[in-house]
């Protein structure tokens, strides 16, 4: 009886130091992760805008242009950099025409160009304007010419140059704009 008594008082022991560890293991940890925002919009149009060209994803980079080429207001550096915006899912039953329309901050020294928003840094008397599908200006607040709804999926070809707001001073260059779909 006595080998008994001692053999549950170790297995006791064994057990209880078992428990022991496994509770310090096993404890449940929740801790911060991050965030992830999600984003997305149902419409009712002839086409939706390809993901990646919904203001939230497209970065459009301009090449340097040094400040002589910008030195009285209205000048343009003439170095255009091309982007586009895609549309898919068209059906031109719906609509025919599809036309863009940006807003942004707008420049007091050239109106209708964008503000440059750079910040601490930024270059002075410099601003961002916009060429619509025609090539034409493409003043913040107006409509683009039109681009032919004709098959499944539709580019909006756009541009973007520097114009001077008065005589440029080095710095960083920045603008954000969002947009708008026009369907006719």
């Amino acid at each position: 009886m006595k080998k008994n008594l001692v053999a549950m008082i170790v297995t006791a022991v064994v057990a209880t130091a078992s428990m022991g560890s496994a509770f310090a293991v096993g404890q449940d940890v929740t801790v911060n992760g991050g965030t992830i925002y999600f984003k997305g919009n149902v419409v009712d149009a002839a086409c939706s805008v390809v993901a990646g060209n919904d203001g939230d994803g497209q970065t459009v980079t301009l090449d340097q242009v040094r400040t002589a080429k910008l030195s009285v207001a209205g000048m343009y550096a003439n170095q255009k950099q091309d982007f586009h915006i895609d549309l898919k899912d068209c059906d031109p039953a719906v609509s025919q025409n599809a036309a863009v329309i940006f807003n942004a901050q707008e420049e007091p020294g050239a109106a209708g160009a964008m503000a440059n928003t750079a910040g601490a840094g930024a270059a002075g008397n410099v601003a961002l304007q916009l060429f619509g599908p025609d090539g034409k200006i493409l003043p913040i607040g107006a409509e683009s010419t039109p681009v032919t709804i004709d098959a499944a999926t539709v580019r909006i070809p756009l541009s973007v140059d520097y114009v001077a707001a008065g005589t440029a001073t080095p710095g960083d260059v920045a603008a954000t704009a969002t947009f708008k779909i026009h369907y006719s």
